[in-house]
């Protein structure tokens, strides 16, 4: 080969290898290079490169930022713009691997907007969110959060909100806590009043209870979206975050195909080295009810019912199509 050495046998096996990889894109990753007491997790580039070579999928991830970057938004503005800046800068480390979503707390308008300029007008980010107003204090059925749903939505990119995957019947009803989904998909319904022409994605809404005293709001999400709207909405898209979720069949049988999105809500909370992706959100490194793999997700799919189609609409065209993905 011309100005460099000739490739190999195993060379070729290698591209043959990458080139059967099949394409899976998950719209729902939280990343933070600083790990618990605020210590630099160093290696952490490595590592998440590591991540994405070793996935027995060609894996491509949105992703937005996570503590300690997601919590300082809550009491300090200046916090914003440094918190996107990080992902941004993973982004520019994976070019065409990794995507950006833009956080941002309307508690602070003015630095909320100005970090929505920089991110879909100067960086290429592909999403608003994920928006948590359980954790930055807000709601979001009110003008000051849909003035800036409505900025962002100029850039053509849809907005992703937190909904509660399940909730815990032994605590009682607990309104702003982070499990409080219909509560929070009623907040989300008001914000859709206010800006009709948003895209709007349901942050990790079909999912399992992590054990029997935890109740997912699945089919309660589904049984409200079809009782007030009397379909699935145009506007609409749905995350599966746990793919044996016990609603599955029912997501494939009743939501429209090009709604579903993979959006799995897999963090870097352990690690170095970080746990293979397919781990389920919150579970021990080594300790999740399935093998950890792609494999094992479409698996759950073709379980619950499933076509090839499906599948791939799924894995990635849905996401490739909504946000526009050059890949």
């Amino acid at each position: 080969m011309a100005g460099g050495r000739s490739r190999t046998a195993r060379d070729y096996e290698l591209i043959r290898g990458r080139g059967m990889k099949s394409t899976w894109i998950d719209t729902h990753i939280h990343l933070s290079d600083i790990g618990p007491g605020g210590r630099q997790r160093h290696g952490f580039l490595a590592a998440l490169e590591c991540l994405l070579d070793s996935c027995d999928a060609d894996l491509r991830l949105i992703a937005s930022c996570d503590s300690p970057y997601m919590g300082r938004m809550r009491d300090d503005p200046d916090a914003i713009l440094p918190g996107n800046q990080f992902i941004h800068d993973v982004c520019r480390h994976f070019p065409g691997r990794i995507f950006g979503a833009c956080t941002m707390n309307p508690l602070w308008p003015k630095a909320s907007a100005q970090a929505i300029d920089r991110c879909f007008g100067d960086w290429g980010f592909v999403m608003l969110g994920e928006m948590l107003p359980y954790c930055h204090h807000y709601v979001m059925d009110c003008e000051d959060t849909a003035l800036l749903v409505r900025q962002a939505t100029g850039y053509g990119v849809p907005t992703q909100v937190h909904l509660g995957t399940y909730c815990r019947p032994d605590r009682g009803y607990v309104p702003g806590d982070s499990m409080d989904g219909i509560g929070q998909l009623a907040d989300l319904m008001g914000c859709v009043r206010r800006v009709p022409e948003a895209w709007w994605v349901l942050a990790h809404a079909i999912g399992r209870a992590p054990d029997p005293t935890f109740i997912p709001w699945a089919d309660m999400f589904l049984d409200a979206i079809f009782g007030v709207y009397g379909r699935f909405p145009d506007n609409f898209w749905i995350e599966i975050r746990d793919f044996y979720a016990q609603a599955l069949p029912r997501v494939l049988r009743e939501v429209p195909i090009n709604r579903l999105l993979a959006g799995t809500d897999w963090t870097t909370r352990h690690g170095p080295p970080f746990a293979p992706y397919g781990t389920c959100f919150e579970a021990q490194p080594g300790n999740n009810p399935f093998p950890p793999a792609v494999a094992s997700l479409l698996g759950f799919l073709r379980a619950a019912g499933a076509n090839d189609d499906t599948i791939q609409a799924i894995a990635c065209h849905n996401a490739k199509d909504l946000f526009r993905l050059p890949i």
